[in-house]
């Protein structure tokens, strides 16, 4: 009973973690709170049919969230025989002027129905046709902010540029290696794209162009990848000291060709691998490459065997140097995508990004039940690692805690992971 219960902890034990952190943080971020979005929308439409209205008056916002609102409201009234007259204008004084002229084509004390935003203004009863007019406004109900739409749809996109990341790094920390150069490279990726788009295709919207910006800034990333593997390896230098080193030579190099500055490019045509959901995709497309090589291949049967015993690997055959020289480079490679994918989403580039992430990485892959001594690991938990950092970060912003006070749970949370590690080896 006691192998079976190990057993079980340890092939989904991550998973019950992640499920256990969204109990939590479901009932610690409950509060009292306005309706908004979608919801809002239902509960006024809720208020309408029981009013026993015919027509009704919606003046929201231009939001997504007002937009939400609206489509909860027609969704809810369609076929009920309430007719809607929609007024979505963001300042009140447009508003106000939209709701007189509305005034000759609905009847006397029509209903108005608002969002959040807009149940704050104070004109409705004072335009003479709706003076009597009853103003639906969403209540208060205890919600969960953690489980709100609006925030459960952030949590994939956040987490899929440190995803990305953690395939490069779960490979290294297999080898029983570290990068912590990724961060760094994030940023020399987004600077060398924008400005190979920028200065040598003159900010040219063809998207051949703006492909090739994206490798440059890839292959640069993939480079610095490949020189910590060479290093490292050929120089037996360990890999702590040649990716620190690497961290602040990017970094510099980064800041240098800026000129400490951000840059803009202004190009609606390179923002689309940044929008929802195609990090979200790439990422997918990427863990499912990784794992089919992991674990389907000899290349990724030789990435354990290195991290169990290299030398061993290196007289059974293995071509131990090569191997780790093609990790590194591959963690170059994968930092370089999450760059560009960075660059997309801001349109800019800047020797300022990617700051700290190479401590969230390497966190979310010992999370994700990868061993830092190397040998043990699996693609899927760095996966669900990822997602119980990113969790925990989102819960804790919140809850309104400190960036010192999360810095501590971070730590907290690697230690932990480490000491659940030791455990199950013995």
């Amino acid at each position: 009973m006691r192998q079976k219960l190990s057993s079980l902890f340890s092939d989904y034990g991550m998973v019950l973690v992640l499920a256990l952190l969204f109990v939590v943080f479901s009932l610690t971020t409950l509060k009292e709170q306005t309706a908004e979005g979608y919801g809002a929308g239902q509960q006024l439409a809720e208020k309408a049919l029981n009013s026993g209205a015919t027509e009704l008056v919606l003046v929201v916002g231009t939001s997504s969230e007002d937009r939400l609102v609206k489509e909860g409201l027609e969704e809810s009234l369609q076929g009920k025989g309430v007719r809607v007259h929609l007024i979505a204008i963001i300042e009140p004084p447009k508003a106000k002027k939209a709701l007189q002229e509305l005034a000759s084509t609905v009847p006397v004390n029509t209903l108005i129905a608002c969002s959040k935003k807009t149940g704050n203004w104070t004109f409705y009863n004072r335009v003479d046709h709706f003076k009597d007019s009853e103003v639906l406004i969403p209540k208060n109900e205890t919600v969960s902010s953690f489980l709100k739409a609006s925030n459960l749809k952030t949590l994939p996109d956040k987490t899929a540029k440190t995803a990305i990341i953690a395939i490069g790094m779960t490979m290294i920390i297999i080898t029983a290696g570290i990068d912590l150069s990724v961060g760094s490279l994030v940023a020399l990726a987004t600077v060398v794209s924008t400005m190979t788009l920028q200065i040598v295709f003159g900010n040219s919207s063809s998207p051949v162009l703006i492909g090739l910006s994206f490798l440059a800034g890839i292959s640069a990333a993939g480079f610095c990848g490949f020189i910590n593997g060479t290093l490292s390896t050929f120089f037996r230098i360990p890999p702590f000291i040649v990716t620190l080193a690497m961290m602040l030579i990017a970094r510099g190099l980064a800041l240098n060709l800026t000129g400490n500055r951000t840059i803009k490019v202004g190009l609606p045509d390179i923002s689309w691998l940044g929008q929802m959901p195609n990090p979200i995709i790439l990422m997918i497309l990427l863990y499912g490459l990784a794992y089919f090589v992991m674990h389907k291949t000899i290349f990724g049967r030789q990435i354990y065997a290195i991290g169990g015993n290299a030398e061993a690997a290196r007289l059974s055959g293995v071509p131990v140097k090569r191997l780790l020289i093609s990790v590194y480079t591959i963690s170059g490679i994968v930092a370089g995508i999450a760059g560009i994918v960075m660059a997309s989403e801001l349109n800019s580039g800047s020797g300022e990004f990617g700051q700290t992430w190479e401590l969230n990485v390497i966190a979310a892959v010992v999370v994700g039940g990868t061993s830092l001594m190397g040998g043990q690991g699996k693609i899927i938990g760095t996966l669900i690692g990822c997602t119980i950092i990113e969790v925990i970060n989102n819960g804790m912003n919140l809850m309104a805690i400190s960036s010192n006070t999360q810095q501590i749970v971070l730590g907290c949370v690697i230690l932990a992971a480490i000491i659940v590690d030791k455990i199950k080896k013995k």
